[in-house]
Order: C-alpha cells, then sequence, then structure tokens
C-alpha cells in the first residue's frame, strides 16, 4: 500500500502544506508561523496531517539546526523555537505520522531540481538560491550531500568576495553573501550612503555609479563562487533560484560568462545551466522526493 506523503515548509513568516498524489500536489495549505508559541504552529501541522491521514512527513525549516534529529538550535526569526525538537513533537501527537525526514530548504531545492530536470544516478546537480541571502544545495546521485556534519554548502560566508569590505555586518571579509544576495548588496549600498533596497539598485545599475559598481562587484563575486563550485564538484546541472536570481537573470547570467573566464574551459563542457520553474513549490516537491 503506498503511503499518504505531506511537505510542510515552515519558514520565518508563513507555514506551508502540501498533500501528494503520485508526484502531483493535490491540496495546498497556508498559514502564519509563530514566531514565540511554536505550539500553535506544530499544533496545526498535527491537525493537517491527521485530516489527511499522512504518513510520511518531508519538514523544512530554519536553521542553524540538527536536521537529521529534527532539532531547531537557533533561528533568530523565530525566537521561541530555540532548542525545539519538531520531530519529536509531531511523532508523538499525530495519530497517523510515522515518518518524518528533516532538511533545509536550499538543500531540498535542489533535490527537487535535481529531478526536475530529468537528473538521476550518475548524475551532480549544484543549486544556488540568490534571494535575501545566499544559500546552496548539492545533490549526487539522487542524494543531497551536507558533509561530514552537515554544514557542506553553507556558503554564506566563503570568502568569494572579489574586494575586501572592512564593513562586514554579522559576515566575515570577503563573505560571498555580501555581495551576492539582496540584504547583502543593500547593507553595502548603506555604508555609501544609500538607503536603496536590492530591487532599486538593480533598477539605477545603468544611471548610478555606486549601484553600478556594487552589482560588478556582485557580479564579480558570484562568478567566482560559480567557478569554484565547478572546478571542485563537476557538476552537470548547475541551477539557480530565489528571488534575486528570477527577476534578474541578466546578473546570473553575466557571472556564469565571467566564471568560464575564471576556471579551465573543459570544466564547463557538459554543465547545463538553469533557472528554476517550479517557483515558491520547489521546497515542497524536494521535501516529496526526500521522503518517498
Amino acid at each position: 500500500m503506498i503511503k499518504r506523503i505531506a511537505a510542510v515548509d515552515i519558514g520565518g513568516t508563513n507555514t506551508r502544506f502540501a498533500l501528494f498524489e503520485g508526484e502531483k500536489i493535490i491540496l495546498k495549505e497556508r498559514f502564519s508561523t509563530e514566531p514565540v508559541d511554536w505550539k500553535k504552529t506544530l499544533d496545526e501541522i498535527v491537525e493537517l496531517c491527521d485530516t489527511h491521514k499522512v504518513e510520511s512527513l518531508g519538514l523544512c525549516f530554519p536553521g542553524p539546526a540538527d536536521y537529521k534529529n529534527g532539532n531547531i538550535i537557533l533561528t533568530p526569526n523565530l525566537p521561541g523555537w530555540t532548542n525545539l525538537n519538531i520531530k519529536k513533537y509531531i511523532l508523538e501527537n499525530s495519530k497517523t505520522v510515522d515518518k518524518i525526514e528533516c532538511e533545509n530548504d536550499a538543500n531540498v531545492m535542489g533535490l527537487a531540481n535535481h529531478h526536475f530536470f530529468g537528473k538521476g544516478r550518475g548524475d551532480v546537480t549544484q543549486f544556488f538560491t540568490i534571494s535575501t541571502g545566499l544559500g546552496a544545495g548539492l545533490v549526487i546521485d539522487n542524494k543531497i550531500f551536507t558533509g561530514s556534519y552537515g554544514l557542506g554548502q553553507e556558503i554564506a560566508r566563503a570568502p568569494l568576495g572579489s574586494v575586501y569590505d572592512s564593513k562586514t555586518y554579522h559576515l566575515l571579509p570577503f563573505s560571498v553573501e555580501l555581495y551576492a544576495s539582496g540584504a547583502g548588496l543593500k547593507l553595502r549600498a548603506k555604508t555609501k550612503g544609500l538607503d536603496l533596497d536590492a530591487k532599486e539598485i538593480f533598477e539605477k545599475y545603468s544611471t548610478n555609479d555606486i549601484c553600478r559598481k556594487l552589482i560588478d562587484e556582485g557580479i564579480d563575486s558570484l562568478a567566482r563562487t560559480i567557478a569554484t563550485s565547478v572546478a571542485f564538484l563537476n557538476p552537470n546541472l548547475f541551477v539557480f533560484g530565489g528571488s534575486v536570481a528570477r527577476k534578474n537573470r541578466w546578473f546570473v547570467q553575466e557571472a556564469i560568462q565571467l566564471a568560464k573566464t575564471y576556471s579551465a574551459p573543459e570544466h564547463f563542457h557538459n554543465v547545463d545551466f538553469k533557472f528554476e520553474e517550479l517557483g515558491d513549490d520547489s521546497a515542497l516537491f524536494g521535501l516529496f522526493h526526500l521522503v518517498k
């Protein structure tokens, strides 16, 4: 008998629930994530699972976290959830769920795109999400790779920024997220006297010298990150997602072309560069593949 599968994406603002039949979503629900009263949010998840007789559940939530055991360690946007074992609570309170797999959103987005673009065993998919922050996921032989302690692909602080920025905020000098993310662009603009968000910085690229310099440095930093990934991992699929990437494809495309000048040409011969097509459902489909 085929088990009933659902996926839940717990975000800092909203929680999304999806019920699957085969490989299709047949029902979606969205509700607010309670930043302090975690029990209210988890009880809504339990109720949805029991109502729809869910047996296998894929779950992603913000980190840092111990995803193997389903435990949030600390997440700034959900202050009441510190040291909370989500997996244990749902298993103990649901009448139907008997299996839960947990992972972070970038990793399951990578898994979703690996399958969406028809990759399988023997294939390597690298996924970058460029949004408020910069995240990544790696899939090898249909499995998410997270390293020996779960920190593989945590690239925000990778020292691949193109110039030294002494004003590092919560990051470190050369942290690539400062240069190639929405929040990073906004922070760097502020130190140069511009109170602009990422959308406004991109809009002023052709008319404002500071905005142009910020974005050009972002392109260079992203190019270095792409070239490094291709050299180390030899992926045959490289997918870009996230709001900044989706709305500014030229930014990513420029970085890809520049990356090709930063590494040996043969590294790029068999790499298929794509933009994600699953949109907001990417994490949900990835969770389905994780738990099925």
